[in-house]
């Protein structure tokens, strides 16, 4: 790899952490952790799609962590009284997750102050450089998915 290509793929790097982090602070609800909001945020984005409960393997699989860790923030948030399980009524073994009225709230809360984010962000980068940052987070994320595809096969 020439010295370039090397310094390039440290800035992208470099770049990515800062981003994660940066992030990290500025998309979590206070009272949240931030596994807590992205666990809300994530079962959110799946009720929209899979309708009004889904599966505790599923949000697993959307979270990408394990099933002992989603049964850990499970009981975290149904402690604070945001989520419950539901025992699927055709599958004793397999459970579902629901928003309670409070976790409904605290998700479009959430959207909301995500909606702001965003729109801060647009007003800032400007509608220009927004869409480009769109088309190359969509093309990369394509080249990632693609990479990881071929390596699993």
């Amino acid at each position: 790899m020439s010295s370039k290509n090397q310094d390039l793929g440290h800035s992208v790097i470099k770049a990515f952490m800062n981003f994660k982090h940066a992030e990290l602070k500025s998309f979590q609800i206070p009272g949240y952790s931030k596994s807590e909001t992205r666990f809300i945020f994530i079962l959110s984005r799946g009720l929209k799609s899979q309708g009004p409960k889904i599966r505790v393997s599923d949000l697993g699989h959307m979270l990408r962590i394990s099933k002992p860790s989603v049964t850990q923030m499970i009981q975290s948030l149904e402690g604070k009284g945001l989520i419950k399980r539901v025992q699927n009524p055709d599958d004793k073994r397999s459970m579902y997750v629901e928003l309670t009225d409070l976790g409904a709230d605290v998700s479009k809360k959430m959207l909301d102050e995500f909606q702001v984010s965003f729109e801060d962000m647009q007003e800032f980068l400007g509608e220009e450089d927004m869409t480009k940052l769109i088309t190359l987070l969509e093309k990369l994320t394509d080249y990632l998915n693609t990479k990881s595809e071929n390596k699993e096969a």
